[in-house]
């Protein structure tokens, strides 16, 4: 976290989530992990999804893990436009951001209200100090597709592969996530964007 993130104003839907023990709020597509946590993840089947991952995970029942995302909350924020940061929905008619790195097309985090985009940008320590490396893609609709793990190397190290959504010829491969690709999305480098909002508020 910055030294300064508890001077930053926190919107009210980010104030509800659980807080690790110095105050900071957990996004809620984070795994948690710990004894009381169910256990670690695992591999399901069912008829909608085929192989995948699964995790048992509850939000705030043991030790948050930044960075680590719970399969099951990302698909699920993925495919019901639920925001990463505070899990709440994000309108139709409302734009959104992805926030990643400026090489990418596509986006595993899942979108994110502008709100909570702006509270991420300067309070997460990973984004803040990556500057303008990090971009914003501002869109208001995008497209799924499915990673799913085919198998290993030579070194054992597990191999992808991307399918659209819902192919039935991904269903012979475990499905870990979703991925997310903005439709005409407006690019914007971070610390500019973050300057715009600023501004505007």
């Amino acid at each position: 976290m910055t030294a300064s993130w508890r001077s930053v104003p926190m919107p009210a839907p980010v104030a509800r989530l659980p807080r690790t023990r110095a105050g900071l709020p957990v996004p809620g597509n984070a795994s948690w992990y710990g004894p009381e946590s169910n256990g670690p993840m695992f591999v399901a089947h069912d008829a909608d999804l085929g192989a995948h991952i699964a995790c048992p995970c509850s939000p705030g029942v043991g030790t948050p893990a930044f960075g680590d995302q719970c399969p099951s909350r990302q698909r699920e924020f993925m495919l019901r436009r639920r925001c990463s940061v505070c899990t709440n929905a994000i309108s139709l008619t409302d734009r959104l951001a992805f926030l990643g790195d400026a090489t990418l097309s596509f986006y595993l985090e899942p979108p994110i209200h502008l709100a909570c985009a702006a509270y991420a940008l300067q309070v997460c320590p990973k984004l803040h100090g990556a500057g303008a490396r990090i971009e914003v893609a501002l869109t208001r609709t995008y497209t799924l597709r499915e990673t799913r793990l085919t198998g290993v190397n030579a070194v054992l190290k597990p191999t992808r592969a991307l399918f659209d959504y819902q192919d039935p010829a991904a269903r012979g491969h475990l499905l870990e996530f979703y991925v997310a690709y903005p439709e005409a999305p407006q690019r914007v480098p971070a610390p500019e964007w973050l300057a715009r909002d600023v501004e505007q508020r």
